[in-house]
């Protein structure tokens, strides 16, 4: 990463199987990182402290990383100083984190001494109900989207019965004989995922790919990036290249986005169900890889699937909103109880040290 550039990112997302967590890969103890994990309750300033860390490293000239939240995406689960190898987290539940190696590697820092629990232990029965019926919410969302997941034109049987995986690994590979020449060292691996579906729709960390000058978009609406990342992305490793493997937000077992900064290249599997914005970039047309006679005796079936499927997500993300609606509920019963100059000077204490330091 460039001197103070900021790229954003997703540790989570809300999949078709639950929430799913990339926040144990978040840091690297061993290869000199610390983490500083969160400790306390909805809005008390976890949040804050990470974006007032982030602000004071961008000013002073550092690169930046930012982790948003797929719940809020307006809020900050995590931040990463790379040219500090220093990162915060928000270590609380769904993405329960612990400090690994305590004191060598990481540390907690505990945000709920600045909760007022006298003043709090009489709202107990308010907030174990918004709890209740927030947590009922994902539970419907998760549902909502492992049904629509199963509705997706791309999960269709039968659609890459015809050689057309192969057609586009063998592309896949072209790409990288012509692009990728070998670096001669080993390539390394991390994970982040570029899209959330979330309660303000399907998002997109458009900024990060529009800081890669090569942009391919792979049309994917009938699953056939996913063949093409995989191939491209053992390919970039093999060649030395380091990578950002971006996992898909509906089905991380699949991947969206391959990331190669020192080829300058992103590439993104584009699908028109999920939506979301995209960069500009050279398309590349995967779909017509499958044969035609396959894909127009299809089409009424993937019509149909396309436009279920795409119901099935708007509801979900409806679901997402809602949920989004009582955790600010469930913060609004707290901010009254928060010690904020405590707070205040704990993240000016951070700064000192991480950012200053």
């Amino acid at each position: 990463m460039e001197q103070g550039t900021v790229s954003r990112y997703f540790l989570g997302a809300n999949t078709g199987g639950g929430f799913f967590s990339l926040y144990d890969g978040f840091t690297d103890p061993l290869a000199g990182d610390f983490l500083h994990v969160i400790k306390g309750g909805p809005g008390c300033g976890k949040s804050t402290l990470m974006r007032r860390v982030g602000a004071a490293a961008e000013a002073a000239g550092l690169p930046v990383e930012y982790v948003h939240c797929s719940g809020d995406p307006d809020s900050l689960d995590a931040v990463w100083l790379p040219t500090r190898r220093v990162g915060y987290v928000d270590g609380t539940a769904p993405h329960v984190i612990e400090a690994v190696y305590p004191g060598a590697a990481a540390d907690y820092l505990d945000m709920s001494r600045f909760l007022d629990s006298a003043a709090l232990r009489p709202a107990l029965a308010e907030i174990a109900d918004i709890t209740r019926r927030y947590q009922a919410q994902y539970a419907l969302a998760y549902r909502q989207l492992a049904a629509a997941v199963g509705l997706l034109p791309r999960n269709l049987p039968g659609l890459g019965d015809n050689g057309a995986a192969a057609r586009a690994a063998r592309r896949a590979g072209g790409l990288a004989r012509r692009l990728l020449p070998p670096l001669g060292k080993p390539g390394t691996a991390r994970r982040r995922f570029l899209t959330a579906v979330s309660c303000q729709g399907c998002l997109r960390q458009v900024e990060t790919l529009e800081r890669y000058p090569r942009r391919l978009l792979l049309e994917n609406a009938l699953g056939l990036g996913q063949v093409y990342l995989e191939t491209l992305s053992r390919a970039a490793l093999a060649r030395g290249y380091d990578a950002v493997l971006c996992p898909d937000p509906l089905e991380p077992e699949r991947l969206e986005a391959l990331l190669l900064p020192e080829a300058d290249m992103a590439v993104l599997a584009v699908d028109p169900v999920l939506g979301g914005a995209v960069p500009e970039g050279r398309h590349l047309r995967l779909d017509g890889l499958v044969r035609a006679e396959v894909s127009h005796g299809l089409r009424p079936l993937l019509r149909q699937r396309k436009r279920e499927s795409a119901e099935v997500l708007a509801a979900a993300v409806d679901t997402l909103a809602r949920a989004k609606a009582l955790h600010d509920e469930l913060e609004a019963v707290y901010r009254g109880h928060v010690d904020f100059a405590g707070a205040d000077a704990l993240a000016e204490r951070e700064i000192a040290r991480s950012v200053l330091g």
